[in-house]
């Protein structure tokens, strides 16, 4: 065994470092390779490796976290990731010691608390961490409960239908009058769609035909990662291509960076940005707010437009 000399790892050690993170997880390469990228590029995490001569023989990984993590009391705190060291350098301080440069970098940051956790039955490692310094803060036991997916069934809104989203439309929008495009529409009186599981709705659509396409005024979602909207919309395009619209459009405002994401993704492309049409919508529509998403200023309005073949 040469002399073993420890150091943070730069963006050139990322295989080093995955290799030996891939034994200790027993994960694919570019799995574990693909989360590294990202973790580098991360100033609120870093990694350490010791050598022997040139040769990479174990890693840490630390992070900076501000969440609560049992036991501690600071703000920002320091965290061990993960420890792991080939086999035939343990049980003679190697991994102790690239703890002490982990811990070093951590109070360089101003962490005054390094926390960590380990596996229960993983006897080894709970050993390890009391024997540097560690204290056991509390033991808890974790649970798991499979979840059936909720099914649901996308009906056309009937009467029955719009007393039940109603109160929700206007929960949401105050009203159930939209602006869009510089005119006021009445939701009240438009065709719709809605996601309904048992008694529940999940998510609705409101839509009207003019100018030779159909254009969705409301769309929205209540429960989310189970494709309610993406499944609304496909109701939608489904009775423009019955009724020979040539394309759908719908419209968002500036601040809703998640639906001008969402509508990309589903295949529509802006068609046009109006500047300054939250400010003519608010004089239609006083209630509409001056700021909206992420503290955005609402001042422009998106459309998109999906051609139907």
């Amino acid at each position: 065994m040469k002399e073993l000399t420890y150091r943070k790892a730069l963006c050139g050690d990322i295989d080093a470092v995955t290799v030996l993170l891939c034994e200790l997880y027993d994960m694919p390469y570019d799995e574990v390779f693909e989360e590294n990228e990202e973790l580098f590029a991360d100033s609120n995490q870093a990694f350490f490796l010791v050598f022997d001569g040139g040769t990479p023989v174990g890693v840490t990984h630390g992070s900076l976290r501000r969440e609560y993590i049992n036991g501690t009391n600071e703000d920002l705190k320091g965290f061990l990731e993960a420890v792991y060291v080939l086999p035939k350098y343990r049980l003679g301080g190697v991994a102790a010691g690239l703890v002490k440069v982990t811990e070093r970098w951590m109070q360089m940051n101003g962490c005054q608390e390094m926390a960590s956790d380990c596996q229960f039955e993983n006897t080894g490692s709970y050993k390890f961490h009391l024997k540097i310094g560690f204290e056991e803060t509390e033991r808890s036991i974790f649970f798991l409960k499979t979840l059936e997916p909720l099914e649901y069934v996308v009906y056309p809104i009937d009467d029955v239908l719009r007393e039940k989203v109603q109160p929700i439309l206007v929960g949401t929008w105050s009203s159930t009058k939209i602006v869009a495009n510089g005119k006021l529409w009445d939701t009240l009186s438009m065709p719709g769609f809605a996601a309904v599981c048992g008694d529940d709705v999940l998510g609705y659509l409101f839509y009207e035909f003019h100018d030779g396409k159909c254009e969705i005024f409301v769309l929205e979602s209540l429960a989310q990662n189970i494709g309610i909207a993406t499944a609304l919309i496909e109701k939608v395009k489904q009775v423009a291509k019955s009724s020979n619209a040539s394309r759908v459009i719908v419209a968002t405002s500036n601040d809703n960076t998640h639906a001008i994401r969402f509508y990309q993704r589903r295949g529509f492309a802006i068609r046009e940005v109006r500047i300054g049409a939250m400010d003519i919508a608010r004089e239609l529509k006083p209630s509409i707010p001056i700021v909206g998403i992420d503290g955005i200023l609402l001042r422009d309005e998106i459309e998109f437009v999906i051609e139907l073949e």
